[in-house]
C-alpha cells in the first residue's frame, strides 16, 4: 500500500491522518473509516471506495476482496474452543468438511435446477448447504456464498 494514493487534504483523510497523528488514536481512525463505509453503501462512490481501502490499508484493514474472504474465512462463531464446549454442531462439523469446489458444484447443480423450472431440486441443494452452514446470497449479479 502507498500512502501517496491518499489525499491527504481531503476531510476524511485528514481527520484519520489527524487521529493517528494523536496517539495511534485507533478508535477515532476506525470512526473515520466506518463513516466512509456508509458513504460508501449510500452513494456507491468508487473515489470513496479507494479513499476508504488506501486509509484501510494503512491498519492492514480491507485489503482481501471480499467474497474471496467470505468465502474462504470460517466465522469467529464457527471456532468453537472444545475445551469450553462439550460438543461441536453437526453443521459446524458439515462446513468444514465442504471443500469451495464442492460448494462450487452445489451451486451450479442449483442454478441449473433452477433453469429447468426443478424448484424442489434446487430448494434441496439450498436446504443441504445451508445445513452444513453455507449461506446463499441470490442477487441479480448471481448467487454468492459464505460459510455462517
Amino acid at each position: 500500500m502507498s500512502t501517496n494514493l491518499i489525499d491527504w487534504n481531503q476531510p476524511q483523510a485528514a481527520r484519520f491522518k489527524d487521529a493517528m497523528d494523536d496517539d495511534f488514536n485507533t478508535s477515532e481512525a476506525m470512526a473515520v473509516l466506518f463513516d466512509l463505509a456508509n458513504e460508501v453503501n449510500k452513494t456507491k462512490s468508487g473515489e470513496a471506495a479507494s479513499l476508504l481501502k488506501n486509509l484501510g490499508a494503512v491498519l492492514g484493514l480491507l485489503q482481501e476482496n471480499s467474497n474471496t474472504f467470505l468465502q474462504t474465512h470460517i466465522s469467529y462463531n464457527l471456532q468453537i474452543d472444545s475445551a469450553k464446549h462439550s460438543h461441536t454442531s453437526d453443521s459446524v462439523k458439515l462446513s468444514a468438511g465442504f471443500s469451495d469446489e464442492k460448494i462450487n458444484e452445489l451451486i451450479l447443480s442449483r442454478v441449473e435446477s433452477k433453469k429447468s423450472k426443478n424448484f424442489a431440486e434446487a430448494d434441496r441443494i439450498r436446504k443441504e448447504l445451508a445445513d452444513a452452514g453455507i449461506i446463499l446470497e441470490d442477487t441479480p449479479q448471481g448467487t454468492t456464498w459464505r460459510r455462517a
